[in-house]
């Protein structure tokens, strides 16, 4: 089995004359470790903003490598040469390996779409490497690299490949398991406080109910300062931010490198100065400053237990397992939960709160475009009408189920201790 190491880098670039970080595609060959070049120039190229895209972007062309290594028509080429002689029926194939082998181990992962997602990825690469110049045989124009999984002659096939024999259609039986243990609405109340308990450091429990309050991205809380500085030197700690104030706004460097203005309500700062910049973070800068040999500077807040600074991927991988540790404690929570469940509660909760009593009506339909706008600052997307009409049939949904309850009038006394008690 091909060896492909998929690590992170940070450097200068010269070309852009700024600090970039992505992931890297490395191949071990006869005891050499070799960079793979296209794929390394495309993910420098189109996924430089996000580190979280970039690393599930780099491990979904690993995963199609590796398979390509386990063919006969590439076992001689150079990795650094594969993506050369792909062709539309090596990513068909790919998915068909992928389902074929799920169906063995009759495992509800990787989902039909989690599987089609991937192969997306992969022909994105490919069509950036035929607008980049580089050789391939695979044609961006034709959809014979999509793998119908509904064909029965297909479904036939993977059966025989897979060993099994159900008298029911086997991929359709494991996409509907895994339907069921997908969120289809808003984490709950009960939820929150389950998983809330189980983060093994304290720190996530802090940086979710953070996210509660502000619809931030994990990419973005893991660089919330202690001390800000520019744009931002009026954010420090809550008993030395202003009393008479009930919110404040902050500049963020969100997805895609753009800047944006939030709003940030007192009391989540004030939550987390009493949880814990004042019990936690003084030990933990002691361990930074063991661990680097260097105090740890005001612009990082969120350290973990061992003195590290808190990453967008520790945030995700900690929620991912906490999840799990909250469903074996209460197997009523959905498995399917995870960090961006407290980006989507803010604006729904928001909404509710906007559109008061006129939520269930016709009224609602209508852009209030000034609202809208605030949403959109808020979640940094880029349709105003997209993310309106979304928020409110989450919002409708989870009011309809209170049978018709909806809180007060959107106020500046808006605070999420508040909707956890009332929405779950």
């Amino acid at each position: 089995m091909l060896n492909i190491e998929v690590r992170s880098i940070s450097y200068l670039s010269t070309s852009l004359d700024m600090k970039v970080q992505h992931y890297v595609l490395i191949a071990e060959q006869k005891q050499k470790h070799v960079l793979l070049s296209v794929p390394n120039l495309y993910l420098y190229d189109r996924t430089r903003s996000s580190l979280q895209t970039s690393r599930r972007y780099a491990r979904c062309i690993a995963m199609f490598y590796r398979h390509l290594a386990t063919k006969k028509a590439f076992k001689n080429v150079s990795p650094g040469d594969y993506h050369a002689l792909v062709r539309n029926k090596d990513i068909w194939g790919w998915q068909v390996a992928r389902q074929s082998e799920r169906v063995k181990k009759q495992s509800i992962s990787p989902t039909s779409e989690t599987i089609f997602e991937d192969a997306k990825i992969v022909q994105t690469f490919f069509a950036w490497v035929k607008n980049s110049c580089f050789t391939t045989n695979v044609k961006t124009q034709l959809v014979n690299w999509i793998a119908n999984f509904k064909s029965d002659s297909l479904l036939n096939y993977i059966k025989r490949t897979a060993r099994v024999r159900l008298d029911s259609d086997p991929i359709r039986v494991l996409d509907r398991a895994a339907e069921q243990k997908r969120p289809r609405s808003l984490i709950t109340n009960q939820e929150i406080k389950t998983l809330l308990s189980v983060y093994p450091d304290k720190v996530y429990s802090v940086i979710f109910l953070f996210g509660l309050a502000t619809a931030m991205r994990p990419m973005e809380i893991s660089k919330f300062p202690l001390y800000g500085n520019g744009e931002n030197k009026h954010i420090l700690p809550y008993s030395s931010m202003p009393q008479d104030q009930t919110k404040f706004s902050c500049k963020v460097l969100g997805k895609g490198s753009k800047i944006r203005e939030i709003i940030i309500p007192a009391y989540a700062l004030k939550d987390i100065e009493e949880s814990y910049t004042k019990t936690e973070y003084p030990a933990r800068k002691k361990k930074y400053k063991e661990k680097y040999g260097k105090p740890c500077p005001p612009s990082i807040l969120f350290l973990t237990s061992e003195g590290e600074p808190v990453t967008e991927k520790k945030i995700s991988d900690a929620t991912n397992y906490a999840c799990k540790l909250a469903h074996q404690r209460d197997q009523t929570f959905r498995t399917g939960n995870n960090f961006y469940q407290a980006r989507h509660w803010w604006p729904t909760m928001m909404m509710i709160q906007h559109r008061g009593e006129h939520l269930l009506s016709p009224a609602a339909d209508v852009l209030d475009t000034a609202f809208a706008e605030v949403l959109k600052n808020q979640l940094g997307h880029n349709s105003i009408s997209t993310t309106y009409k979304h928020y409110l049939n989450m919002a409708r949904v989870l009011v309809m189920a209170r049978e018709g309850y909806v809180n007060e009038i959107i106020s500046e006394d808006f605070n999420i201790h508040d909707q956890i008690a009332e929405f779950g």
